[in-house]
């Protein structure tokens, strides 16, 4: 009976080699739809400046989905740097975390590409459940079982989590909003993502055993 409830733990090195992968790939790939607009052939500058102009929408895109999953790395990297061990059920987790990452570019492509409110939804929507399953990812290995350092501050734990909960939220109310046609308020509302994401985020690390967790890796 001992044998059939023993739990087999893991090394997280795999998966983070992983993970760092797949956010190297992803957000690599949020560039590849940024392209400069065909031009009129003998063209001045006035026009290509025109065109770049009118690219801004989409730069700003960019540069808001790169923010949001490069704090969605800082938040896995930092979060996974006081996990000792893993076991199945946090590399499933895990993978199926990463498995919708890697839809931040295809539908990111539909929102510049297309435009709209079906378009923004399915982003706002995406977006969220990406935030939403960091949050369960850190529910999940935040516990004396697979921390390296089982005295972790409760207070760091419920920031660290709070943090993608909170974003995931705020993209789930700007999809619904979208939703009830209230277009201009769902895009504003997204202004809250970021700061609530560094704050919260700033929060949890600074409330962690940092060196001593490095320290014991060393070891």
């Amino acid at each position: 009976m001992a044998a059939g409830t023993t739990r087999e733990f893991f090394a997280p090195l795999r998966l983070l080699a992983f993970s760092d992968g797949v956010f190297g790939v992803v957000i690599t790939l949020l560039v590849i739809d940024l392209r400069f607009p065909a031009t009129e052939t003998g063209a001045g500058d006035p026009a290509r400046v025109s065109a770049l102009l009118g690219m801004a929408p989409n730069l700003l895109i960019f540069v808001f989905t790169f923010l949001v999953v490069g704090m969605s790395w800082l938040g896995h990297h930092r979060k996974f740097s006081y996990v000792g061990k893993i076991d199945n059920g946090l590399l499933w987790l895990n993978l199926l975390y990463l498995m919708t990452l890697c839809l931040v570019p295809f539908v990111t492509s539909i929102l510049t590409g297309h435009g709209g409110r079906v378009a923004f939804i399915l982003y706002a929507v995406l977006m969220g459940l990406v935030s939403l399953l960091s949050g369960a990812l850190s529910v999940y290995a935040f516990r004396p079982a697979f921390l390296a350092d089982p005295d972790m501050a409760p207070g760091s734990r419920r920031d660290m989590t709070l943090s993608p909960l909170l974003t995931g939220g705020a993209f789930l109310v700007a999809a619904g909003l979208a939703f009830a046609n209230w277009n201009k308020l769902s895009h504003w509302s997204l202004l809250v993502i970021v700061p609530v994401a560094i704050l919260f985020g700033s929060r949890g690390h600074a409330g962690l055993p940092v060196a001593s967790g490095v320290k014991r890796r060393e070891d």
